[in-house]
């Protein structure tokens, strides 16, 4: 394979990449369950989490590591969907689903880069998921169809989250893991804690695009909201610290399950 050293770095850096993930989402969580708990603080998202970290033991070391690792991950990203590395195919469906992870890469790269700012700022980033999502929905609002298109996003944003509550109850949540290595009962709790974590972030994701919907039914980009506002809405529910609860301690499973998946994952970085 051309240019091995180069791939092998971007392997590597997508592995911290997983790492990153993961250990952002254990804080969402871990912040959630506090509340839960009734011990204080707030729910927040990932640039909450990101404040979160910096304010922690060798907070900037740990978001300068973070920073690099979601950059590596975008990296990884965008060079696999190109060189269609996950063997997807070139049908128009496949290409569609290659152009999905890029977008992904990107988002966790943009987040990679707010970690990277972060660490020489001292004010709080914790509105930063809302915020972004209400000024993306205002811009798609002013469009023509504007509306129309805020609810089909939304219902797109259903329509994944729904998939991962298929993908969690199946197979499909051992998809690109080599287990092989982990033993039984190791490899038993990566899939357990893969069926968890992944369901708990498909309720945030569903609340995410019910946001949406009801943001361009009633043109109101001020009715979007990000994974906070979502944490909020479970908190609201019927028996909702019980369910925040429940739902915060499923993010942490996702977030050790991406540390799991760094690990574990088969990545290639080129097609053949």
């Amino acid at each position: 394979m051309p240019h091995t050293g180069a791939v092998r770095g971007i392997v590597l850096l997508a592995r911290a990449g997983y790492a990153a993930k993961g250990i952002v989402y254990i804080v969402i969580g871990a912040l959630a369950a506090r509340v839960a708990a009734g011990s204080g603080g707030e729910t927040t998202g990932q640039h909450g989490a990101l404040d979160a970290i910096r304010g922690g033991p060798f907070g900037t070391i740990a978001l300068a590591m973070i920073g690099v690792g979601l950059l590596g991950y975008t990296t990884w990203r965008l060079v696999a969907a190109a060189t269609d590395a996950e063997g997807d195919g070139s049908d128009p469906t496949n290409i569609g689903k290659r152009l999905l992870y890029a977008a992904r890469g990107i988002a966790y790269g943009l987040l990679g880069v707010s970690a990277l700012r972060a660490m020489g700022n001292r004010g709080r980033h914790s509105a930063g998921n809302a915020q972004q999502t209400r000024d993306w929905t205002a811009r798609l609002l002013d469009l023509p169809y504007g509306r129309a298109l805020v609810v089909v996003a939304g219902l797109g944003v259903i329509g994944y989250a729904g998939y991962q509550v298929y993908r969690a109850g199946t197979d499909k949540v051992k998809k690109h893991l080599d287990l092989a290595g982990a033993g039984p009962g190791r490899a038993e709790w990566v899939v357990r804690l893969g069926r968890v974590g992944i369901a708990a972030r498909a309720v945030v994701f569903a609340l995410i695009g019910a946001f949406l919907v009801r943001a361009g039914m009633h043109r109101d980009s001020s009715e979007a909201g990000g994974i906070a506002q979502s944490l909020d809405a479970v908190a609201g529910a019927p028996f909702g610290r019980a369910a925040l609860g429940a739902v915060a301690l499923g993010l942490v499973a996702y977030g050790v399950h991406q540390l799991a998946t760094a690990r574990y994952r088969r990545i290639r970085a080129m097609g053949r």
